[in-house]
């Protein structure tokens, strides 16, 4: 036996030897980990070599809940470029006709994007909103229906304006509306401490001032009238409303960069900016339709594994409709790690004890870093993103949770312990 194979039989046998030690460990760390007794699918790997160091249920399907936002990061990223397609609009002989994007920074409070009305203020012409030819459905399928009234919940429109939310806040003991358009739609109060709107239309109901909640957003009721409504009382001149698909002529106006759209979208998880972030890669692609269209669309058009297998129902993952795989989102962060610049990534992802989702989280090592977008609602909690440890080796994980029934704190609590094993 030649002192070469004796040399490589060796490196064999310890190589081995570490991956199983590595290996029982794991298996140790989850069995004693609350995570072992929820449905649970895990998948861990080094981010540099793609080795996997632990995997349970990697390939089965569970509910992502917002960790659906990566998809949409991803998709928006990969098919929109750097900038916001604001609106479309062309103009002929005496009319000009506009289109909405699906922006979701027109005149909202948090952006102060003012772009489209600027445009529409300096016309002298007929001003004529087209609206799709077939109505986007305001409210994403598999969405909970009595979640209506809260602000994650805000409505899906081609041209969104104040973020689709009436802002209600106290001042020297009176109730101020923005936008005061909303002021008429005023219909009494009642003996909650919160705005109540009417299911079915846009009746506001107001609290008692006693109350200790002093600042209130409430989804309104879209409408194609409702728009031009809005439009004309800002412009203070009359807006036409006319079904018209995009025409083909049309020019989009860019107003702002999308990254102060993943921003929110990842660290607050606001639901309604992803949402249109997929109506935007419609407009930008001309796609008509919604989520489920475009959806189907991006299916086709891109050449990522992932979404062959998953279910993926909208933009936000409010869906319970919604069905991804621990190593999709794996895809889904190498994808991004390769498109983005690590020290982009970074910001634009929640950090532990730093941003976002995972400020208020405090991990046992000040060595140790997350990088991660959370998801959750009753009974499931999921965190998929990157992990750096004391040696600034960083791995890429997905652990997705559901069917605990218990608070989602102590799922959040068990998945950052059982990440904290890979110093």
């Amino acid at each position: 036996m030649s002192n070469q194979f004796v040399r490589a039989l060796g490196v064999f046998l310890i190589l081995t030897s570490v991956f199983s030690c590595s290996s029982t460990r794991w298996n140790h760390s989850f069995s004693k980990s609350p995570l072992s007794k929820l449905a649970s699918g895990i998948l861990i790997q080094e981010l540099n070599t793609g080795k996997v160091i632990f995997s349970h249920q990697a390939d089965q399907f569970f509910m992502p809940a917002s960790n659906a936002k990566l998809a949409t990061f991803l998709m928006a990223h990969s098919f929109l470029g750097d900038s916001i397609p604001s609106f479309a609009y062309l103009e002929k002989m005496d009319t000009l006709f506009f289109w909405g994007t699906g922006d979701p920074t027109q005149l909202n409070p948090s952006f102060k994007n003012t772009s489209l009305i600027d445009y529409l203020s300096k016309s002298t012409k007929v001003l004529v909103y087209c609206a799709p030819q077939k109505e986007i459905p305001p409210l994403g399928s598999g969405w909970s229906w009595d979640d209506y009234n809260d602000s994650y919940s805000a409505e899906i429109s081609p041209l969104p304006l104040y973020g689709n939310l009436v802002g209600f806040s106290v001042k020297n003991q009176q109730w101020e509306i923005a936008p005061r358009f909303f002021e008429s739609a005023l219909s009494g109060t009642h003996s909650f401490n919160y705005v109540f709107r009417d299911r079915l239309k846009n009746e506001f109901m107001l609290p008692a001032l006693k109350s200790d909640r002093k600042v209130q957003q409430v989804p309104f009721v879209t409408s194609d009238s409702l728009t031009a409504k809005l439009l004309a009382d800002t412009l203070k001149k009359n807006v036409v409303v006319q079904k018209k698909a995009m025409d083909p002529l049309a020019k989009i106006q860019y107003a702002g960069l999308l990254d102060s759209l993943y921003v929110p979208m990842l660290h607050e998880s606001d639901n309604m900016i992803a949402e249109h972030l997929l109506l935007l890669i419609g407009a930008k692609n001309q796609w008509p339709g919604g989520a489920q269209e475009i959806i189907s669309q991006l299916k086709k058009e891109s050449n990522f594994e992932f979404l062959k297998a998953a279910r993926w129902v909208d933009g936000s993952g409010l869906s319970r409709y919604n069905l991804f795989r621990p190593m999709d989102f794996i895809e889904i962060l190498r994808a991004l790690s390769q498109k983005v610049e690590p020290a982009n990534l970074h910001f634009l992802l929640p950090q532990t004890g730093k941003s976002g989702t995972l400020k208020s989280v405090k991990l046992k090592s000040d060595d140790h870093v997350i990088w991660a977008k959370s998801g959750s609602f009753s009974n499931t909690y999921d965190l998929s993103g990157f992990f750096q440890n004391s040696k600034g080796k960083t791995y890429v994980f997905s652990i997705m949770t559901n069917l605990a029934n218990h608070p989602v704190a102590e799922s959040k609590r068990d998945v950052i312990n059982f990440l904290e094993n890979l110093d």
